[in-house]
């Protein structure tokens, strides 16, 4: 691998990272680079537009060109795409936040939101991540991975006890078509999501509804169940996809 592209990706993804500019000799700092391998690398990522000096302090921030890009990338994803109606007819039904993400590695990405202005609701951002395993979204496609993989990134993050009970929970996903958790992405946030299927019946997305715990208890939750898979199969039909058919009590889709 070039080691120097490696170098330029690390100082791009470090400067995403801070909340401000950043000089150059405290960034060589933080990635183990000498100043002067920091500044070739700064001047070279200005000269094509992808970060920018500060006149006033020489500090170094980046531009909106990976936004850009990003936007670019984004809209023609074809999940996000066919989903966004279906989102907005959900939204319509619940006044809910509803989030389409996918899974990357251990972590889940929010490609895709549509949030109502209710002054207490579950705020998430497109291009946040979350750790898969915590929440109902990740859990609603780490049910479909298998069993290695599901061990594998989560191996680092959490306790052989807390291995056991995703297991339990997956499974009960398999079974009955979505997930839920309680202080997911965050303390007093709990969300309901289920998957949507691809053309070769692997889940490519998950869709997911979540709101604060005041407004989704248990009960709830089941009840919302039913829309966000109606929701998700119209997505996977849209894609080519034919979801399966999932029974929990009284609750089919």
């Amino acid at each position: 691998m070039d080691s120097t592209t490696i170098k330029a990706l690390q100082v791009i993804d470090a400067l995403a990272q801070s909340e401000q500019a950043r000089g150059v000799a405290d960034l060589g700092r933080q990635l183990g680079f000498s100043k002067s391998n920091t500044f070739r690398i700064l001047a070279t990522l200005a000269s094509q537009g992808f970060v920018r000096s500060q006149p006033e302090t020489g500090r170094y921030e980046l531009t909106l060109r990976l936004w850009e890009l990003g936007v670019r990338v984004i809209d023609r994803h074809p999940v996000r795409r066919v989903a966004k109606p279906h989102m907005k007819t959900l939204f319509t039904q619940l006044d809910e936040t509803v989030l389409l993400s996918v899974l990357d590695d251990a972590e889940i990405l929010y490609i895709e939101k549509i949030e109502g202005e209710n002054p207490v609701r579950a705020s998430a951002r497109v291009g946040w991540r979350a750790p898969a395993w915590r929440i109902a979204s990740g859990k609603s496609l780490l049910a479909y991975q298998s069993e290695e993989l599901v061990t594998g990134i989560t191996q680092d993050q959490i306790s052989s006890k807390q291995l056991q009970e995703l297991r339990r929970e997956l499974e009960e996903v398999r079974q009955r078509g979505f997930a839920m958790s309680v202080n997911g992405s965050r303390p007093g946030i709990n969300s309901v999501s289920a998957p949507v299927w691809g053309p070769d019946s692997v889940p490519v997305a998950a869709l997911s509804v979540s709101g604060p715990a005041e407004r989704f208890p248990h009960d709830r939750m089941l009840s919302i169940s039913i829309s966000v898979m109606n929701a998700a199969t119209r997505v996977s039909e849209g894609l080519g996809a034919t979801a399966p058919a999932f029974t929990l009590g009284a609750h089919a889709v």
